[in-house]
């Protein structure tokens, strides 16, 4: 006979964890900031370019203020 109830809702693929937790990075430190070097192809103002430098949280999760948007 056949199960066909659902699984759990929250279980995901083994090969699909494996591949969402591989860092894009390996090699880079969290606290490492990409910033361009040498001359830039493109004009931008200096305060441009340091808020386009800032590192962003990867969180996902939004805090629940009870509000809506």
């Amino acid at each position: 006979m056949t199960d066909r109830t659902a699984g759990a809702i929250d279980a995901v693929p083994e090969a699909d964890y494996m591949e969402q937790t591989v860092p894009a990075y390996p090699d880079l430190d969290d606290e490492d900031v990409l910033v361009p070097s040498g001359e830039p192809a493109l004009e931008a103002s200096e305060a441009d370019v340091l808020e386009q430098s800032i590192a962003v949280p990867l969180d996902d999760d939004y805090e629940d203020t009870g509000s809506a948007y």
